[in-house]
């Protein structure tokens, strides 16, 4: 079989296919609870192309917001998505959990 090399298929060398990745992240933000703070968020997981496996925002009395969102993705990427949350202006704090499959 033929591995189509612009997808990453490299499957089709060992045998062995998987388009799940090895892992997962879960992200912890707080930050203002502005009205379009989920939006943002978003845009920012946006990057990985996988819907998210869970994302749950909650809004406090004090203002703030907490939002914790479940993606598969590697180790390296959720790093990345966790430094572009982190620039966001209404973003007070981001923590990331890795835990591979």
């Amino acid at each position: 079989m033929t591995a189509d090399v612009y997808a990453g298929d490299h499957g089709a060398r060992d045998g062995a296919r998987s388009d799940r990745p090895a892992g997962a992240a879960t992200f912890a933000i707080v930050a203002d609870a502005d009205p379009d703070l989920i939006v943002r968020v978003s845009a920012a997981l946006r990057l990985l192309n996988v819907a998210p496996r869970m994302f749950h925002m909650e809004t406090g009395p004090e203002g703030t917001a907490a939002v914790k969102a479940l993606v598969d993705c590697e180790e390296p990427q959720a790093q990345l998505i966790a430094r572009k949350l982190l620039q966001l202006t209404s973003v007070r704090d981001v923590m990331v959990k890795y835990a591979r499959a």
